[in-house]
């Protein structure tokens, strides 16, 4: 099994060596075609003759292009990719044929016939030109030359000098990490199980079926805990989900991830690797992390500024905790679900109509429905896509994670775990070496977020986001609850006049979690000690950084838990979801809005802000974990920004902040911080210097970072963030650009690389397109943001508040109506189908006259009255609000560039397809604004022959990890 690793290495090298060929043969064909092409012109500059001249210029039209004629000479269309100039040249023998005979044929139509045929063997010219220039870029970026300092110097330099602060920060990650990891907390874990007997009622006669379905809990760890212990646990098909779910994560360098698809498609090997692995799962009481006595552990930069500690065991050992992780998130997933569905556990926020006023309800306004209503909407997002979000569905679940979607930092002055390190640009080199080397730390530490990440979804609130597909999107969880808190925040403002909310995440999740703690919950869930001494020694790995010298002593691991493994989010989930109840209990049936380590709650009633925050800070004290107060903020938002509410003194102080947006305290709106993205700015200007020895590197490290990582922390557009929000991100893009470029001549991203081009390799005049279009069809494929936000901004409203005084408006309608209905007595007949509808109030007065507008909308969340039309309802406002603006498309022009969409050849070509109801909106607006220039250049959309390109080795490399700088 020790040579399997080199598959990888194997396919990558065959992939470079047909890459490497294709460039040959493209080579020999701009040679040969440019040397007919000199040879022909040479040709027909001797032939004084107009006609003649023609003749000679279509023959060799025809040698140059392999154009194919038939026995007879004449040209056969369709069997060359230049479709045009078959037909031409087809015309043209028969023209000339015309012209040998018709004296009235003008030199003027001559010459333009010449004139287009000369034009077709430059615009073939000029195509070979950036095919050869493809290729250079394609060795450019398998070079490497990205880490060259000499290079780099002679390119377009962008503001200030670069300083490679790397090697201080990640000597600094690494101390503040050893400093906290291998010590053991102090938890009390006595107090901490009578605090979980407190959650649960147990020994309280009151709270039986919590304490029952607790039972049944443990009754089905027992239970499953047998099914793991059958033979046979691992074959082939076990294997292969597996496999597909460790490729998705971010667990494995981009090497394994080579190993593990080769290992997918080897039957053989699967059941070798599965007779393996079910022997370790046999002796699991003997499990052990390495052999070899330590695991080699790395620090990894993330795109953010923060630090993975990646722990880099060997395959087949990835591969048996990923199953085992898989196996348990599943099954505690779909107990923990059992347990909330459960009578008398569960409480919920959507409380039955107390019987009288039901009774009035009915009888002042006939027949009613408690469904669908805002509180059931509120429920089902909750149930479906926020309980236990971390833990799987089922073991086919994927993760779907965009390179670059990562959550900015806070960064914050502060010694814990998590601060920021201060990068100062005018700190001379020299001192920045001398401090590394003597290990001083600086007074401020650098980002360790030593966490997996989240898991996200498709929310079905959301009208424009289609089907659930049941997999994860990681950013997609904590975009939704930016979505929810400012919906939200919307109606109860403008409805209940206030609305309160903290938002908090726990300090170093992965890093500081109590093995005692873990430990603790999953034996009163009711894990068996064989287990719990399995899940001890996946926590406590000997671990030792590949980076020291040999001898360098192992240190078994006292806190936290491995990052990204699944067993991980286990224990993780495990041992929130009885801070979640316990929150519920609390708050009488309200829900703590969590993303695995980030918190939030939000009510009109403030009491219950405080109650969840009070809770929180309960388990802190008897679970050993605490909060990051950097990362901590409440606000009480009052409907008049004239009233400043006041804020109980337990609750945390601070800002609301996510990504780049912070909650303003005043208007309840998210708003996009400048500072904050001046500061990414600067780190974007560094990481783009240590990139300048490749033009894709380049363009493939700015379309993630200034376009997917940005673009993910200024918040996705939403119908409660409004128009303006849109117009935000639109300035800020624009800043982010202005900033980065600022020299002379260059203004922009496509400036800088215009210039590049032609400092490297002599391009000049470079179409837009050229830049836009897809590298399928030779573009360099530079994403615009301005694109996708501009054919959302006009979708959206100006004012979200909008939609909240339409609904009182229909509101007030829906009452004046039933007023007016029951005075003329058709409420009256509408009450036979009531529960008790021969009741009526004891007061004659009540009995007739109609009850006020505040009884009215006292239950507005909990019940649907037919008089208020479809759209106009309060669950309605809540979708509205919620919903996604869907992309407007350019029309196609139905000339020129329409035609030319049609005639690509290419069927599985991205981006730019034949189709054009089948391209994404993005790819139809750069069609049309950029397609007619590269046709008059270029002939076609296509700028290269697709066949030609290296597109193998692109995609290779485009699917692998960017590595960051620091």
């Amino acid at each position: 099994m020790t040579d399997i690793s080199s598959s990888g290495s194997v396919f990558s090298q065959t992939l470079k060596e047909i890459t490497n060929t294709k460039l040959e043969e493209l080579s020999k064909s701009c040679q040969s075609f440019e040397q007919a092409k000199a040879s022909l012109l040479i040709a027909i500059q001797a032939e004084e003759d107009p006609v003649a001249r023609l003749r000679v210029l279509s023959s060799g039209m025809k040698s140059c292009f392999a154009i194919k004629v038939d026995k007879a000479g004449n040209v056969k269309t369709d069997h060359t990719a230049l479709p045009q100039l078959e037909i031409e040249l087809k015309n043209l023998d028969r023209f000339l044929n015309q012209a040998e005979y018709d004296p009235s044929l003008s030199s003027k139509t001559l010459e333009m016939w010449e004139k287009s045929l000369l034009q077709h063997l430059e615009t073939q010219s000029l195509r070979f030109r950036y095919a050869s220039i493809y290729g250079q870029l394609v060795t450019e970026w398998l070079s490497d030359k990205s880490k060259s300092t000499d290079v780099a110097s002679e390119d377009v330099q962008m503001g200030e000098t670069f300083e490679d602060l790397g090697s201080a920060q990640r000597l600094v990650a690494r101390e503040s990490w050893e400093k906290l990891v291998f010590d053991p907390a102090k938890v009390d874990e006595a107090k901490l199980w009578n605090h979980l007997h407190s959650i649960f009622g147990l020994g309280d006669e009151s709270k039986k079926d919590i304490s029952g379905a607790l039972q049944q809990i443990q009754n089905s760890v027992y239970a499953f805990e047998e099914t793991l212990s059958q033979p046979n646990q691992f074959n082939n098909w076990s294997l292969k989900w597996v496999i597909r779910g460790l490729t998705t994560s971010d667990l494995l360098s981009d090497e394994k991830r080579e190993v593990l698809k080769d290992f997918e498609g080897n039957e053989v090997l699967l059941n070798e690797i599965a007779d393996v692995l079910n022997m370790r799962l046999n002796a699991l009481s003997s499990w052990t992390w390495s052999s070899d006595s330590s695991v080699p552990v790395a620090l990894k930069r993330r795109i953010n500024g923060t630090f993975d500690i990646h722990m880099h065991e060997d395959l087949l050992q990835t591969i048996f905790l990923q199953y085992l992780g898989v196996k348990w998130s599943v099954f505690f997933k779909r107990e923990f679900e059992s347990f909330r569905t459960r009578s008398g556990t569960w409480k919920s926020a959507h409380k039955n109509i107390p019987k009288l006023d039901k009774q009035r309800l009915g009888y002042y306004l006939g027949s009613f429905t408690k469904s669908p209503c805002l509180h059931t909407v509120r429920a089902r997002i909750y149930n479906k896509k926020y309980f236990m979000a971390q833990l799987m569905n089922d073991e086919q679940q994927a993760t779907q994670k965009m390179e670059g979607e990562e959550e900015v930092e806070v960064r914050a002055e502060a010694d814990s775990v998590g601060a920021s390190l201060k990068r100062s640009r005018k700190a001379p080199r020299r001192q920045l070496a001398s401090k590394a080397a003597r290990k001083s730390v600086p007074s401020t530490a650098p980002i360790i977020a030593f966490r997996d990440e989240e898991a996200g979804f498709d929310d079905e609130t959301d009208l424009e986001d289609g089907e659930d597909d049941g997999n994860f999107n990681p950013m997609e969880l904590k975009q939704k609850i930016l979505h929810l808190l400012s919906a939200e925040m919307t109606i109860n403002k403008r409805l209940y006049g206030e609305m309160s909310a903290f938002h908090s995440v726990f300090e170093s999740w992965d890093t500081l979690l109590p093995h005692g703690t873990i430990l603790t919950v999953l034996k009163f869930l009711g894990v068996s000690q064989d287990w719990l001494h399995f899940f001890t020694k996946f926590l406590e790995a000997p671990l030792r950084f590949m980076d020291d010298d040999a001898d360098a002593p192992v240190r078994k691991r006292r806190r936290g838990t491995p990052v990204h493994h699944v067993l991980s989010d286990v224990v993780g989930e495990a041992t929130l979801f009885c801070l979640d109840f316990a929150v519920n209990q609390a708050t009488d049936g309200q829900v703590l809005w969590r993303v695995r380590d980030d918190v939030w709650f939000w009510s009109r009633d403030h009491a219950a802000v405080v109650k969840a925050w009070q809770t929180i800070s309960t388990f802190n004290s008897v679970a050993g974990t605490r909060m990051n107060l950097s990362k901590t903020g409440t606000v009480r938002v009052a409907e008049d920004q004239n009233v400043s509410l006041p804020i109980d003194k337990s609750l945390p102080h601070g800002d609301i902040r996510w990504g780049f947006l912070k909650l303003s305290p005043a208007t309840g709106e998210f708003q996009i911080d400048q500072a904050m993205v001046d500061d990414h700015i600067a780190e974007l200007r560094e990481q783009l210097k240590s990139k300048h020895g490749s033009i894709l590197g380049f363009i493939h490290a700015w379309n993630t970072f200034a376009g997917t990582f940005f673009a993910s922390n200024f918040g996705k557009a939403a119908e409660c963030f409004g128009r303006k929000h849109v117009d935000n991100m639109l300035s800020m893009h624009r800043h982010i650009q202005r900033q980065i470029f600022n020299e002379e001549g260059i203004s922009s991203v496509a400036d800088y690389l215009k210039t590049a081009l032609e400092r490297r390799f002599g391009l000049t005049d470079v179409p837009d397109g050229y830049l836009y279009f897809p590298m399928e069809m030779g573009g360099l494929d530079l994403r615009s943001p301005f694109v996708s936000l501009l054919q959302i901004r006009d979708e959206l409203t100006k004012s979200p508040t909008d939609f909240v005084d339409e609904f009182r408006a229909a509101e007030r309608k829906a009452y004046d109506e039933a007023h007016e209905a029951f005075v003329n007595g058709d409420t009256a007949r509408e009450r036979y189908a009531l529960d008790d509808p021969d009741w009526e109030p004891e007061s004659a007065h009540e009995r007739d006259n109609f009850f006020s507008f505040e009884e009215y909308t006292r239950h507005r969340e909990s019940f649907l009255h037919d008089r208020q039309l479809s759209g106009s309802r309060l669950h309605d406002v809540f979708h509205r609000l919620m919903r996604r603006p869907q992309e407007r498309s350019v029309d196609p022009d139905r000339t020129k560039v329409s035609v030319a969409i049609t005639q690509l050849r290419v069927t599985n070509q991205k981006g730019i397809t034949q189709n054009w109801y089948q391209m994404d909106a993005y790819w139809r607006w750069v069609a049309m604004m950029y397609g007619p220039e590269v046709l008059d250049r270029f002939g076609s959309l296509n700028i290269v022959d697709s066949g030609s390109l290296p597109m193998g080795m692109v995609s290779f490399f485009r699917g692998k990890r960017i590595t960051w700088q620091g």
